[in-house]
């Protein structure tokens, strides 16, 4: 090679690494035509038992045995199955340029009863939630945790239980710390900027537990776009304003893992998608 292919080598080379790199984000605008999906996520067999936790192996066990506990041990559903249908789960679109706005870039969550629970009216389930891809959608969005429990029998807890809310970015068997922030009074509510650095990998979620009572949990999947739907207690839900396409459509249970449809949305149309889980 002679000098001036090694000089416009290097400079080809350098102009590479200078150049950004540009990552294409969702961007909302009205949606002209636009179809439906809509179905139903089922459960083969029956309803497994509950996982159950021996609450006097973690601090305030008398009050948090007041809440779906019996005999000082917790029972927590995690797997939650009516009529057939499975619900706490998540469907969503997993790749789409373009359509209908985001109705919201917040997450909240709240401790009530020592559980970490979506907060009322922010969906059907309240154990399982979404939470937007800040580098995909280049939103700025935010998780909100508010404590709502206190002990007024307890002198040391009268005043709120401590909760030490620590979010996870998780991806099969392996775990990262987002956040780890305490709550420790009542009505104290916290809020956790969603990073760009958070859910690089494909079919990650987030996890949210309770460094003090670890029997709390909450889950959320990282969301690309507004194309999404917790479904309803007997596992039917519906997406709407679809642009006209072939998509992937994913299905998300915090216990039971993933699943993915393709699907082809006709203008004005509706698209049948369902979903069959069974216990692992």
């Amino acid at each position: 090679m002679n000098k001036t292919s090694k000089v416009l080598g290097l400079a080809l080379a350098m102009g590479l690494v200078s150049t950004p790199l540009v990552f294409a984000k969702y961007a909302e605008g009205p949606v002209s035509g636009g179809g439906t999906i809509s179905g139903k996520v089922s459960f083969k067999g029956d309803q497994p038992a509950p996982v159950e936790f021996v609450l006097n192996k973690w601090p305030q066990a008398e009050f948090c045995g007041k809440f779906d506990a019996e005999g000082g041990v917790r029972k927590r559903q995690d797997i939650r199955v009516n009529g057939g249908g499975l619900g706490d789960v998540v469907v969503y679109i997993e790749k789409i340029e373009s359509g209908k706005p985001f109705k919201t870039t917040e997450t909240k969550i709240v401790s009530d009863g020592c559980r970490f629970l979506v907060a009322e009216g922010e969906g059907p389930s309240r154990q399982v939630t979404v939470v937007l891809n800040a580098k995909k959608t280049g939103k700025k969005s935010v998780i909100k945790v508010k404590n709502l429990d206190s002990d007024p029998s307890d002198p040391k807890t009268a005043e709120g239980i401590l909760h030490n809310p620590h979010g996870y970015d998780v991806k099969g068997v392996l775990t990262k710390t987002t956040f780890n922030k305490p709550v420790p009074k009542k009505d104290q509510e916290i809020t956790i900027k969603v990073k760009k650095t958070w859910f690089k990998k494909n079919e990650s979620y987030m996890k949210v537990e309770c460094d003090q009572h670890n029997y709390m949990n909450v889950w959320a999947v990282p969301v690309r776009n507004p194309y999404y739907a917790v479904v309803n207690d007997d596992g039917t839900f519906t997406i709407d304003e679809v642009p006209p396409g072939k998509y992937k459509l994913k299905a998300f249970h915090q216990k039971l893992g993933f699943k993915t449809l393709d699907i082809d949305v006709a203008g004005g149309g509706t698209a049948k998608a369902d979903f069959e889980y069974a216990a692992k």
